[in-house]
């Protein structure tokens, strides 16, 4: 009985030891790395349409700590029609960075530290939001109906700071992370709601899966904060009756996320697949992304 007891952790120790993975890509200065991204989305009562764009990563330096990855947005497109308003935000969120190298400070095993020409990058896309958001008002009149200059410049930037830059390269979320079948942890995603994700390890393919982690005062503060946001006239009429209005269900939030990466024998993203679907505020969104490696 002892033996088979023996037996039975040795081959659980050996199990835990495949199905967990350390995800550390190969560095070497002057490597590049192309991906072509493709997004469909589909949102309630709005015909469905596609944003593409096309990212590179290059190794550009190699220091004491780790190394300097220029994250870069080449192109970007859509086939959604021009008075597709939601469509046309999303593109111009990313428009902003087209054509700006993102410098991302990474340790030893490429994970993804600091944006170290962030100050830099502040100055040049707040130019780039102004004028993108005049431009967008210009070809969609009926959008200074809906949201005044201020808020949507700020819609537009919200997807900027320090961390949601690092967020932005995808690729690179998972690196110097040792990963198992099993493992949970939390986390707050683009959209600034708290995650829990679990992953599953296959050889070099990993699997995340995501679902919203939040309480109900967290709640509360994210409509408030999104409805400031969105439509500051209606802010103070909400917080008088956010719980009247939580507990009609008329708001609410649901979150989920799966994501599939398939690794290279260098620790490189070969392909990532990825899924959203977002509930609340009488909008339900999906969103599925594939990201290839070129």
């Amino acid at each position: 009985m002892k033996k088979l007891f023996m037996v039975s952790l040795m081959l659980t120790a050996a199990f835990a030891a495949q199905a967990q993975l350390k995800v550390a890509p190969k560095m070497e200065k002057g490597a590049v790395k192309t991906y072509a991204t493709e997004t469909v989305v589909n949102t309630a009562g709005q015909p469905e349409f596609k944003l593409t764009c096309e990212e590179s990563y290059t190794v550009t330096d190699a220091t004491a700590d780790g190394y300097v990855v220029d994250y870069m947005t080449k192109s970007v497109g859509t086939d959604a029609s021009a008075d597709n308003i939601g469509a046309q935000l999303m593109l111009g969120s990313q428009e902003l960075l087209k054509g700006l190298n993102v410098r991302i400070a990474t340790n030893k095993d490429g994970k993804p530290e600091k944006v170290v020409n962030y100050d830099e990058l502040k100055g040049q896309l707040d130019k780039a939001a102004d004028k993108l958001v005049d431009d967008m008002l210009k070809k969609i009149p009926q959008l200074a109906q809906m949201m005044p200059k201020e808020s949507l410049k700020e819609s537009v930037l919200e997807n900027i700071s320090e961390q949601s830059l690092l967020s932005a390269a995808n690729i690179m979320e998972l690196n110097g992370k040792t990963v198992m079948t099993g493992a949970q942890e939390d986390y707050t995603n683009e959209q600034g709601m708290k995650m829990k994700r679990m992953y599953f390890v296959n050889g070099k393919s990993i699997v995340t899966n995501g679902s919203l982690n939040m309480s109900r005062d967290e709640m509360k503060a994210l409509i408030i904060a999104q409805v400031e946001k969105a439509a500051p006239d209606q802010a103070e009429m909400i917080k008088q009756n956010i719980d009247q209005v939580m507990d009609s269900g008329m708001v609410k939030m649901d979150m989920k996320e799966t994501g599939t990466y398939e690794l290279q024998d260098d620790g490189w993203v070969k392909s990532l697949k990825q899924e959203k679907t977002i509930g609340g505020m009488g909008q339900d969104a999906t969103f599925k992304s594939t990201v290839t490696l070129k």
